[in-house]
């Protein structure tokens, strides 16, 4: 069996490890800060990333609109924030694939750009049905900033390891 006839099922298997990785890895690290810090990991939205330049459209749309309901029944309680932003932005990475995966440095800013989208766009969900209330400073120092940091930290050890694994060779 060549290695793109399992592709699908093995990131499927892998987007929903990263989703639930995700959880661990924050939990983790709000108690490693005593709560001062809140670094929100997107495994998952990397491994979308690096997964939208080998994997088929429809597939890979679909994927996240199923890892990101089960994201809200499982994270927030809620159904319909992550379920309409993940499919949103693996849809905008497909619009960008030209520009954003000339290299490895525009998928680093790729991936910078979609995390604080992410972020601000599910707050600004959140706020808007008044399901969390928030001041903009402690968001963009006590949140944005980390998550920013984690993430970019994580890219860079896991952008090539996902390359590879998404591959179709």
């Amino acid at each position: 069996m060549k290695k793109h006839d399992y592709i699908k099922y093995l990131a499927a298997g892998v987007f929903f490890l990263m989703m639930l990785a995700d959880g661990q890895l924050t939990r983790f690290l709000e108690k490693w800060t005593q709560d001062n810090y809140i670094a929100s990991a997107h495994l998952l939205l990397i491994a979308l990333l690096c997964g939208a330049k080998y994997l088929p459209k429809n597939f890979l749309i679909t994927t996240a609109l199923v890892i990101g309901c089960l994201y809200d029944v499982y994270y927030v309680g809620v159904i319909g924030i992550y379920t309409v932003a993940f499919p949103l932005i693996v849809w905008i990475m497909y619009i960008l694939k030209n520009t954003l995966y000339q290299n490895v440095f525009t998928m680093f800013f790729g991936m910078i750009i979609f995390v604080t989208s992410l972020e601000v766009v599910t707050l600004g969900v959140q706020l808007l049905f008044k399901i969390a209330s928030v001041s903009t400073s402690f968001f963009v120092s006590r949140f944005l900033a980390p998550t920013l940091l984690l993430n970019i930290l994580l890219f860079i050890l896991l952008v090539i390891p996902f390359m590879k694994l998404f591959k179709d060779e």
